[in-house]
């Protein structure tokens, strides 16, 4: 009962997320490309976040390095320093738990967007497989906020957040 319910209350959070998304006028890009309709700098803000969300949701317990620094290409400031210091417990928890997940963007709206940093809401969800879900795996529902600012001539992600 208690996981039928936790079902229900994502269900409900994911609906809600939506509504807000809608109600304060994002802009919704598809999973598969950046909509048409964004503006040039919309776009590439918009890129930058798909691209380093579906790093941050992949994992495979047979090879992290390669997976951790492309997090880490895409990323600055605190984060990338907090993500580099636990490059040793994500290895070890992935090859602990045989993990293996990966990322899908079904959505994603730049809110806040200046010439120097960008707030981007991603809805993802991500196929996870490990020693409790078994071989057929079991899809996990996430929505993050990801904080960008410019560097030079990269949109780099300074935070990631989960929301509720």
């Amino acid at each position: 009962m208690g996981e039928s319910r936790g079902r229900w209350m994502v269900v409900g959070l994911a609906v809600a997320l939506v509504a807000l998304l809608v109600a304060i006028g994002l802009v919704v890009a598809s999973r598969d490309a950046v909509d048409d309709d964004l503006t040039s700098a919309q776009r590439e803000v918009a890129e930058a976040a798909r691209v380093e969300a579906l790093a941050f949701l992949t994992v495979d317990h047979t090879d992290m390095d390669p997976l951790i620094d492309a997090v880490l290409a895409g990323a600055t400031g605190d984060f990338a320093e907090q993500y580099e210091s636990q490059r040793d417990t994500l290895t070890s928890e992935a090859i602990r738990t045989e993990a293996t997940s990966t990322g899908e963007v079904v959505a994603l709206g730049v809110g806040d967007l200046d010439d120097d940093s960008a707030t981007v809401l991603i809805a993802a969800n991500s196929t996870v497989t490990n020693t409790s879900t078994g071989s057929s795996g079991q899809v996990r529902y996430y929505r993050l906020r990801l904080d960008l600012v410019r560097e030079g001539e990269r949109w780099l992600t300074s935070d990631v957040q989960f929301v509720r």
